[in-house]
């Protein structure tokens, strides 16, 4: 959509107010989905709710072109932004599933091997989308609905949500649930039933692990005594019996959901700002925009896949000096978790102010924009990594999810002031970017502070 609103706006004459508006709304989907949908897949078979979602996404993806006819005709917003909420709400089923699929399919110690290949593929697919999106709408552009000399996009949507239908079709004959067989995923003995979630990204769904048993078939499946009602209550139970009084008072846990809110103010900015400011600032079309975003979309891959290496480096090289044995104390662990976010927060702080000046050239603002979120990556060795050190296995996936549905929340809300700002600031020339640019950089300082003064990695909760 950040690429597509380019031409529907123009098509459609879509003030930045309104732009903000429908880029937000998958957002404020996906949070109000997030939630409920990690508690179904408890219930609910992961393989049959992923198709539900697919399907769902699909469907919404190819009603978006009508949709925007139906708000531009009557020029009321509410079915464009209503299906691009449920579109959103579609996707919140991915990291569920995905979760409960790799908790029945892949031993313990390849877990995390596996969450990063699978989190590569979602970079990837930024990447790609960037790359071949312009190129589907040069293609459509008259043979989709629209006229001649407007760009393909309402085609787009149509081949991205066939796409999405036409995969369901090897999903449904070959996804399974679990094994047939024993892979040595663990026993009962190894379990702690709680609630877990992937902790990459903004996963704040929380998915009840249970303990899987073997049958008499060898097939690794749940223990069905008493079936779903009881799953249920043990779930009732467990968010019951949680230390949500300690949780807010926990000065750690404020800085992480201060830290997380600040980069999201500024990362979903990015990600749905990034191809319009080239087209505004620098007169770029479609798809030099969309090719001028794929920089920032790399380094974002490369920091995260640094920032886990390099901090565990610095603990393991910090612990060897320390007068302990080689175990890392909790000051050790405080000052690296603050290093890398303070690099996470100040480094994009800086980049967003350099590129509040409006470089001439695009070039410029590429390198700046790269740098912003390559840098902003590093929070996966800062509060990324903090939850499994604040808390004990129990408690790890609640207290992300804590920390993270605020931080999606307000990342939406970000996306529809950066909107309202360009408009009220259309008639001075650049003044409007300058003005989220700085405020951007203002917000990732005041996270950074944050996290600074609140957090340490003493563990507070089993």
């Amino acid at each position: 959509m950040s690429i597509a609103i380019l031409p529907i706006s123009s098509e459609f004459g879509y003030s930045e107010t309104i732009k903000g508006q429908i880029s937000s709304s998958v957002s404020y989907g996906y949070g109000a989905a997030i939630l409920p949908i990690g508690l179904a897949v408890s219930v609910v078979s992961p393989r049959l709710l992923m198709i539900i979602g697919v399907c769902l996404w699909s469907l919404a993806t190819l009603g978006t072109p009508i949709m925007a006819e139906l708000s531009s005709s009557g020029y009321i917003l509410l079915p464009l932004l209503s299906i691009r909420a449920i579109m959103g709400a579609a996707e919140a089923v991915v990291l569920p599933t995905m979760q409960r699929i790799l908790a029945n399919w892949v031993p313990p110690e390849k877990k995390a091997t596996t969450l990063a290949i699978i989190l590569s593929g979602f970079q990837l697919g930024t990447v790609l989308a960037y790359l071949v999106s312009p190129w589907l709408m040069d293609q459509m552009s008259g043979l989709d609905g629209g006229a001649a000399d407007i760009e393909g996009w309402r085609g787009m949507f149509y081949i991205y949500g066939v796409a999405g239908l036409v995969w369901l079709l090897p999903w449904y004959f070959l996804a399974k649930d679990s094994p047939s067989a024993n892979n040595n995923i663990g026993s009962a003995e190894d379990c702690t039933e709680t609630l877990v979630n992937t902790m990459i990204e903004d996963d704040a769904s929380l998915v009840f692990q249970e303990c899987l048993v073997e049958n008499d078939a060898g097939e690794i499946t749940k223990d069905n005594a008493g079936g779903a009602l009881k799953r249920i209550q043990d779930i009732q139970l467990l968010v019951q019996s949680a230390p949500w009084s300690d949780f807010l008072r926990s000065r750690g846990v404020w800085g992480m959901m201060l830290a997380h809110g600040a980069k999201n103010f500024e990362l979903y900015n990015l990600l749905a700002w990034t191809p319009t400011f080239f087209n505004q600032q620098y007169g770029l079309n479609t798809k030099e925009s969309a090719l001028f975003s794929i920089g920032p979309s790399i380094c974002g891959m490369i920091g995260g896949l640094t920032a886990g290496n390099l901090a565990d480096f610095m603990l393991v090289k910090l612990s060897s000096g320390d007068s302990n044995n080689g175990i890392v104390t909790t000051e050790t662990r405080t000052n690296v978790r603050k290093i890398f976010q303070s690099v996470a927060l100040f480094g994009p702080a800086t980049c967003l102010f350099l590129l509040s000046s409006l470089p001439e050239k695009a070039t410029t603002a590429q390198i700046l924009l790269g740098g912003a979120v390559g840098l902003q990556a590093m929070d996966a060795a800062g509060f990324g990594a903090a939850t499994q050190e604040k808390a004990g296995e129990r408690w790890a996936g609640l207290l992300y999810s804590l920390t993270s549905l605020p931080g999606v929340m307000i990342g939406s809300i970000s996306v529809s002031v950066t909107g309202q700002i360009l408009d009220m600031m259309s008639s001075e020339e650049g003044s409007g970017w300058t003005t989220v640019f700085q405020l951007n950089s203002m917000v990732c300082v005041v996270g950074a502070f944050c996290f600074l003064f609140l957090y340490d990695s003493k563990k507070e909760f089993d």
